[in-house]
């Protein structure tokens, strides 16, 4: 026991040798993170409220009926709000949706209202979107196809229904008359809606605001990204090291313990150090988080301490990489290649939601993506169980997975 605590002061003197330099490295990696990430987060919001969805119009607009019903759409219906309709050739239309200046395109077909006031219904008009489009643009979407279908196929109905009554009852005088009341209150409805989607915004991801969740994972990425920073404590290791630290009663469990715990002062002092930037800055009111609001910095420190076990977690995962890998240029690499597909998967840089069902289910599973709901999860104060379990889970499965790896490696010699 003497042995491993004095292993463990020799492995901590070597953290305070690198650590004012690894302090300044982490400060100005994480001043240009967070000045880009608060440049782009607020320019989403201050264009999230202003954007529209650009939708491009192909097809013959010459006919009375389908110019003026894109006309009154523009100019007098609440979707005019969401949706900017453009007409435009499909090369054009094609060639501006590749560039991204389109959401998506609708095709029109030729004879479009001839087929509606045939009662046919042939010739369905084709939305044109990119594969696995999701988000807000496809709420809005789809229900403006189903406000389209709805309003043409139900009004067809009504007024072909009262033609047969009025033809069937031998009233066939005021005919055209009746027609183009029934019409003009239709037009009346449709004019009139002010009720065009109901949509209610729970965050932008687990219930959280932009800011929030895009702070939650910009934290666990810089904790990932920090196996990198930190890889001058694992520069000087050698099989023969831990030979000799058996020899003398330092098993392999001892080592681990001893080079893990000193690996976890030094993460612990990168953090401290980011939130302690955070705290001035956050003071200062150059950058608010909602949930957060007129709490001042104390929800800022109640943070800090609860996601200690995500920091634990992903200390131990880096200090498993570095074991299984003995050369420092491709442990260095096997950490970046980690961090960011991992972090890609498990939605740290778009929200989990926008990938399939399959991706977001392995998201979910990896490490990263256990930490990130618990990180979600410590930021409105509402841990879940499971969450915090399955960190646990990780730390102790990543810890005994090193002390087996270096008992292998004493053994083999």
């Amino acid at each position: 026991m003497n042995r491993g605590y004095f292993y463990f002061r020799m492995q901590l003197k070597r953290v305070f040798k690198i650590l004012p330099i690894q302090l300044l490295v982490n400060f100005l990696v994480c001043t240009c993170v967070g000045v880009l990430a608060v440049y782009f987060i607020q320019d989403g919001l201050l264009s999230s409220g202003t954007q529209k969805y650009q939708i491009g119009i192909v097809g013959d607009m010459t006919d009375s009926y389908m110019g003026f019903g894109i006309s009154t759409l523009q100019a007098v219906d609440d979707s005019r709000f969401v949706i900017e309709l453009t007409g435009m050739s499909e090369e054009e239309a094609r060639k501006a949706f590749r560039k991204g200046e389109l959401y998506a395109f609708v095709r029109i077909p030729d004879g479009l209202v001839e087929s509606i006031e045939s009662g046919a219904n042939d010739r369905p008009v084709t939305y044109v979107a990119a594969e696995g489009q999701k988000g807000i643009g496809s709420i809005v979407m789809n229900e403006v196809v189903d406000v389209v279908s709805n309003i043409v196929t139900r009004t067809q109905s009504g007024i072909y229904g009262m033609q047969s009554i009025l033809q069937e009852h031998g009233k066939t005088e005021g005919l055209w008359e009746a027609t183009e009341k029934l019409n003009l209150r239709y037009l009346d409805l449709v004019l009139g809606r002010r009720k065009f989607c109901n949509l209610e915004i729970l965050g932008m991801a687990n219930g959280l605001s932009t800011e929030g969740y895009y702070f939650c994972s910009i934290m666990i990425f810089f904790m990932l990204l920090s196996g990198i920073n930190n890889s001058p404590l694992f520069s000087r290791k050698s099989r023969e090291l831990a030979g000799v630290l058996k020899a003398r009663g330092v098993g392999a469990a001892g080592q681990v313990a001893g080079e893990y715990l000193a690996y976890v002062c030094l993460m612990l002092a990168c953090v401290l150090e980011i939130f302690l930037v955070l705290a001035v800055v956050m003071g200062s009111g150059a950058f608010q988080i909602a949930e957060w609001e007129e709490g001042g910095i104390r929800p800022l420190l109640a943070f800090l301490f609860r996601i200690l076990p995500v920091a634990f977690m992903l200390t131990a995962m880096q200090f498993l990489i570095y074991e299984l890998v003995t050369g420092i240029v491709s442990s260095l690499l096997l950490q970046f290649i980690c961090s960011i597909s991992m972090g890609y998967l498990s939605g740290f840089f778009y929200p989990a939601s926008f990938f399939p069902d399959t991706v977001q289910k392995i998201g979910m599973l990896l490490p990263t993506g256990v930490a990130l709901r618990y990180t979600d999860g410590c930021m409105i104060g509402e841990v879940a169980l499971p969450q915090a379990l399955g960190v646990l889970l990780y730390l102790v499965c990543f810890l005994l997975m090193s002390v087996g790896i270096r008992r292998s490696r004493i053994q083999r010699g």
